[in-house]
């Protein structure tokens, strides 16, 4: 039985407030470099085309808008929202479709994906094209899966902070990836725009000591390069750091590359494309539900997007 938050008791269907469509396309004209804003009239026609009236578009104006129109969508009684854009795009979806408790703000949404973003990574690991056919098809069809969401609890400025994620999460050299990815142009597409930004920032990269606590169990100490928390299998645009994981197994992979240079990192990023890593001498691999984090000021990637320092937890 689920136990409905009373914030969403006391929004949901609110006198004087239309109920929205049931399907609520979120798009992010500015993810893909901007080929998302280019594309989505034509394919926003064709699902007028198909779906006739019963869907609209929202479109987001800034960074966290996705997640204001999410939760407003969800709390409005859409049966579907759609995320149209990035992997940054689906996490600010799916953290304005679930409350402070981990629960959805509306039990009846569901959640889609058409991905048109730099790196497209998470649906990678569900087997899905970014094709409006296809979307369409999955669409009509009305067949949902449950799969499980990850949280993030860290600190930033001394404040206590959280945000889900959907994909992955990482924490140390992904982190400054990402935030190099970010910060130029995606003009290249994701496999090679994530290549450059790995050749210009891990020669620099100095690994760090941290400590983690898994599922209770003792602390383990060690010097780490990069720690992936994985719920999907990519990231980077099609690298395949967690080829084992599952979306719905209630448990993280939990892939540790370890006290490597950057020489050994470029041999070996072949394998990590194809997922061939895992028994490599410096790679640690386990699964858990709970990890408990101290790594300082490493920096943190959840689903493509820098968020902050000071990880703590992952659940």
């Amino acid at each position: 039985q689920l136990r409905v938050p009373q914030t969403w008791l006391a929004t949901f269907g609110r006198p004087g407030r239309a109920m929205t469509a049931a399907t609520v396309f979120i798009c992010s004209p500015i993810s893909g470099n901007g080929a998302t804003g280019r594309h989505w009239p034509t394919y926003e026609a064709f699902f007028r085309r198909h779906l006739g009236k019963d869907f609209t578009t929202r479109t987001t104006k800034g960074p966290w808008h996705a997640a204001e129109l999410a939760k407003e969508a969800a709390v409005d009684g859409a049966t579907t929202v759609v995320s149209v854009g990035g992997d940054g795009t689906l996490n600010e979806v799916t953290n304005g479709l679930l409350d402070g408790t981990g629960r959805p703000w509306n039990p009846e949404t569901s959640l889609a994906v058409l991905s048109l973003g730099t790196g497209s990574d998470f649906v990678k690991t569900l087997g899905e094209t970014s094709k409006p056919e296809d979307l369409l098809r999955r669409l009509k069809a009305g067949r949902t899966r449950l799969i499980d969401a990850g949280l993030c609890q860290y600190s930033e400025a001394g404040a206590a902070r959280s945000r889900y994620f959907l994909n992955v999460a990482e924490v140390g050299s992904g982190g400054a990836v990402v935030d190099r990815v970010n910060r130029t142009t995606k003009i290249l597409g994701g496999k090679t725009s994530f290549l450059i930004a790995i050749l210009r920032t891990l020669p620099k990269y100095v690994n760090t000591r941290i400590a983690y606590e898994a599922d209770g169990g003792p602390r383990t100490v060690a010097v780490v390069n990069d720690l992936v928390i994985a719920n999907g299998r990519f990231f980077g645009g099609g690298l395949q750091p967690a080829p084992r994981a599952e979306l719905d197994d209630g448990l993280f992979d939990v892939v540790i590359i370890g006290d490597i240079d950057f020489k050994t990192t470029r041999k070996n990023l072949a394998l990590l494309r194809e997922g061939k890593h895992l028994d490599l001498a410096y790679v640690t691999w386990f699964r858990a539900k709970e990890l408990v984090v101290y790594a300082a000021e490493e920096m943190i990637d959840l689903d493509g997007e820098y968020v902050g320092r000071h990880a703590k937890r992952f659940e």
